[in-house]
């Protein structure tokens, strides 16, 4: 694909199997350099982040297990593809249904975006530290269709699960206790909006909080147990649940932090 970023990902058709009669899928695939799994877990972040962004009732584009190592898949493919191949990460990845959407622009400043909408969006890339929709890159990671907003490219998440050390971890539930955030929603590519609201802020995040609340941890234990069958790991899973479940007990006071971000 001609677009993409650094990952330069591939247009390919999956076939799904489970259906009758199978279905023919045009999927993106992303295919990561061997650091970027290896000390970001990343392609684990992608399946997480695509899974949490339902339990807040957002939408991202359906998530597929493939081997892009496949030898029948490697049979079809040219030489210079396949020595390409060869220098990214081999194993099971990820991969995603294509989807007739618009890449949001960051520049655009109208209103035609719902304000809640923004808000709830806002709220989760806090919640799972997205250091890309918007960044220092400025690359909004995000589509949109008749139906709202898409979310996608979820790699710089959970930058607190790299390595084996908790200090990352212990820094940022600091700030949570101080009634403070991480400072990368500075850069989120609707900051700047929710900042300048003039209307009521008051019930932004009323949505959100209920959602975080009611945030299903076992259904994302079975996930990482799931990726685990297939070498998929996200970095130190028992901080991700002690940091989750942190944030669901307490996710009035995630709401009101939110709030004063925007305030």
């Amino acid at each position: 694909m001609l677009k993409g970023g650094s990952t330069r990902p591939w247009n390919i058709s999956g076939i799904d199997l489970s259906t009758d009669p199978p279905e023919e899928i045009s999927c993106v695939l992303k295919l990561f350099a061997r650091p970027y799994v290896a000390e970001s877990n990343s392609i684990g972040k992608e399946f997480l982040c695509n899974s949490l962004a339902a339990e807040f009732d957002l939408i991202a584009p359906d998530a597929f297990l493939i081997d892009p190592f496949d030898k029948a898949f490697m049979s079809i493919l040219e030489p210079k593809v396949i020595a390409d191949l060869k220098t990214k990460h081999e194993g099971i990845t990820f991969c995603s249904r294509m989807l007739n959407a618009t890449i949001v622009n960051p520049a655009i400043k109208s209103g035609i975006y719902d304000i809640y909408d923004c808000a709830t969006l806002f709220a989760f890339d806090c919640l799972i530290m997205n250091q890309d929709r918007g960044g220092y890159r400025n690359k909004a990671n995000l589509m949109i269709d008749d139906d709202g907003f898409i979310l996608i490219d979820h790699e710089l998440t959970f930058h607190f699960l790299d390595g084996d050390r908790q200090l990352a971890y212990d820094t940022i539930m600091d700030v949570f206790r101080s009634n403070g955030w991480f400072p990368i929603y500075l850069k989120h590519i609707f900051y700047g909006k929710l900042k300048e609201y003039k209307g009521s802020k008051k019930n932004l995040f009323n949505t959100f909080e209920e959602y975080l609340s009611k945030l299903d941890l076992v259904k994302i234990e079975g996930l990482l147990k799931e990726l685990a069958r297939y070498n998929i790991t996200i970095g130190q899973h028992k901080l991700l649940i002690q940091y989750l479940c942190a944030l669901k007990q307490n996710a009035n006071k995630f709401g009101e932090i939110m709030l004063n971000l925007i305030s």
